[in-house]
């Protein structure tokens, strides 16, 4: 078909090459569910028939809930018919769904059984709603999925979408302060989509591990699925990830650096018993699985090193929801471990006083409603001011050296990048987590140390790891204090750890 330029083309492309080939995987009452290319488009046309029927105009439409078949469903339901989707966080409060429900204009919402209960407290604070649409079942007061699909059955939704068109509103995790929602439109989308030529994946099997409404999961599994022809398989809980590979073996995966680094912490462990360490990472990863892809933060080399040792690459990449989210894109052998990957096609980078700035034509529309904070963000030339510290080279590769907001800056004029100084720990496996500020004016760190890793004496272990990195570093950098937690970080869907919320 022609140039690819909405989720439509996108979802259409996909049907006539891959037809009834398998698109997402699900393992369901211990039996695996198939849905294919084609019957994801013509159940999502029906669902956009449905909206367009009951609807005068474009409707915004809420989705939480598990990722499945069915959700995705609905997103396409809603994108490939001119309205918008807006993926939510089905483990935030109820209060939070519903706050970010209400200032997304939602007017339809679907969700699954998590929140069914919550139903009346959605009535009281989304006045704005029409429809509540159960994923997966009948329930009494509600719709369902598949009564909206029954009803318009072999229905295709009417006019046509264009690039310029909102598809989705995807809400920042609020690692600070208040969420703020991305409009992300159909040619940001699919830009993304098809910056960098990732090789050929048609046929190989990924394990979907983040919840959708994260936009790397959105991007590189579920739009990526589509364009390459790969089988998605549904991992259905972060507890479940080494049960699902072995059960789904797939070719590769996308993790954030935390799920990374927990995987390595386990197996290094194992591999004190079993030195045998290619045949750890195949109890792991299942005999088919080469590749990890990793985004949402910075990933140190020790990581990407010891995963070598396992026999497993792991490629990492940069971005952010505002660039729907690639900005650099993993390279397979990792040529420079350090970077964060290589910057993509069609995306220009520039340093600014230290700040990475990009322009493609995946940066977002603007924040919803709120354009003090687009212009905050964005400049009136298009430049997304990503609030990240870094520098690139000659070769397209870039480093990030810390988090704008995040620079602790001392009475003496020393400017401190809290990361630089955590990302040292990456591999130290008695430390699970740490968060390095400033407290009274001194370098201090919070660290949870690692349940799991036999020692007699943990903390002293780690003050002898402190030390050392301390002589690392020149004076400013060093940690002063270190305070010790019984219990892990509040983080966010993606495991971010929430910096604003390290005292909890």
């Amino acid at each position: 078909m022609d140039e690819l330029k909405t989720l439509k083309d996108l979802v259409c492309r996909a049907d006539e090459l891959y037809g009834s080939e398998p698109y997402i995987i699900e393992y369901i009452n211990k039996e695996f569910v198939e849905t294919s290319y084609h019957a994801l488009r013509t159940d999502s046309e029906s669902v956009g028939a449905w909206l367009q029927k009951h609807f005068e105009g474009k409707v915004h439409t809420a989705i939480f809930g598990a990722t499945s078949a069915n959700y995705l469903r609905a997103f396409f339901g809603a994108t490939t018919s001119g309205n918008t989707a807006v993926p939510l966080d089905n483990a935030n409060p109820t209060e939070k769904i519903a706050d970010e429900i209400d200032r997304s204009d939602s007017e339809v919402v679907f969700l699954d059984d998590k929140h069914v209960k919550d139903i009346e407290t959605f009535k009281k604070l989304c006045p704005k709603v029409k429809y509540y649409v159960h994923l997966n079942t009948k329930t009494e007061g509600m719709l369902s999925l598949g009564e909206m699909i029954a009803e318009c059955a072999g229905e295709k939704p009417s006019g046509t979408v264009n690039e310029d068109d909102l598809a989705a509103i995807l809400f920042t995790s609020g690692t600070t302060g208040r969420s703020k929602g991305v409009m992300l439109s159909h040619g940001n989308l699919i830009d993304n989509t098809t910056c960098y030529d990732d090789g050929d994946f048609h046929g190989c099997r990924s394990l979907s591990v983040l919840p959708i409404h994260h936009v790397y999961c959105l991007t590189c599994d579920i739009l990526c699925g589509l364009y390459y022809g790969v089988t998605v398989c549904v991992n259905d809980s972060l507890m479940h990830i080494t049960r699902n590979l072995k059960i789904f073996q797939p070719a590769y995966s996308t993790f954030v650096p935390m799920i990374a680094a927990t995987i390595l912490a386990q197996m290094t462990i194992a591999a004190k018993k079993i030195p045998d360490k290619r045949a750890i990472a195949k109890q792991v990863f299942g005999e088919n699985f080469s590749r990890i892809y990793s985004g949402g933060a910075y990933l140190s080399p020790e990581i990407i090193a010891g995963y070598h040792e396992f026999g497993i690459e792991i490629c990492q990449g940069y971005g952010m929801t505002e660039c729907s989210p690639r900005i650099c894109t993993g390279i397979p052998n990792s040529p420079k471990p350090e970077s964060v990957g290589k910057i993509v096609n069609g995306c220009e980078v520039k340093i600014v006083d230290g700040e990475i700035w990009a322009k493609s034509k995946s940066v977002m529309k603007g924040y919803y409603k709120d354009p003090a904070e687009t212009a905050n963000s964005l400049t009136p030339d298009g430049w997304l001011m990503t609030g990240d510290l870094g520098y690139k080279d000659d070769e397209g590769y870039l480093y990030i050296t810390g988090r704008k907001k995040n620079l602790i800056i001392l009475s003496n004029g020393e400017n401190v990048s809290p990361e630089e100084i955590e990302n040292k720990f990456a591999t130290f496996m008695p430390i699970k987590e740490i968060v390095v500020y400033a407290a009274d004016e001194k370098i201090t760190a919070q660290i949870f140390p690692n349940p799991d890793f036999p020692c007699d004496d943990i903390e002293s272990v780690i003050r002898a790891k402190v030390e050392e990195v301390n002589n690392f570093f020149p004076p400013a950098y060093r940690i002063v204090d270190i305070i010790f937690r019984d219990h892990e970080f509040v983080k966010t869907a993606s495991r971010k750890i929430i910096r604003g919320r390290i005292n909890e």
